[in-house]
C-alpha cells in the first residue's frame, strides 16, 4: 500500500471513531430520570380509565420532554414517548 493511500485509511479511521466517541457522549446526557418503581405507561395520554399500555420496569432511564399534572411525558429506550406518573420518577445526578 503506498503512503497516500495508507494516509488516507488512517484519516478516515480517525474520522470514523471521532463519529462513534460524538455518538457515545450524546447518548450519556440524553437521560435525565430514572424510574424509581415499576410502573405503568400510557402510549396516548395519561388515560386512567384503561389498561396501562405496558409496565416499565424500576431502573429504566428515560428523558423528560413535559410534566402534566400528575404524569410526565418521557422518551424511553425502545419504547418512544411514553406517559408515566410523575412520582415515579427520579432526577439522575449529573
Amino acid at each position: 500500500m503506498n503512503r497516500s493511500r495508507q494516509g488516507l485509511c488512517l484519516a478516515a479511521l480517525a474520522c470514523i471513531l471521532l463519529a462513534v466517541l460524538l455518538t457515545a457522549a450524546g447518548c450519556r446526557g440524553a437521560y435525565t430520570h430514572v424510574i424509581a418503581n415499576e410502573t405503568a405507561y400510557y402510549r396516548d395520554g395519561p388515560q386512567q380509565a384503561r389498561p396501562a399500555d405496558g409496565l416499565l420496569a424500576a431502573g429504566t432511564r428515560v428523558r423528560l420532554l413535559s410534566e402534566e399534572g400528575s404524569y410526565s411525558l418521557v422518551e424511553a429506550p425502545n419504547l418512544g414517548r411514553i406517559y408515566v406518573a410523575t412520582d415515579s420518577l427520579r432526577l439522575l445526578p449529573r
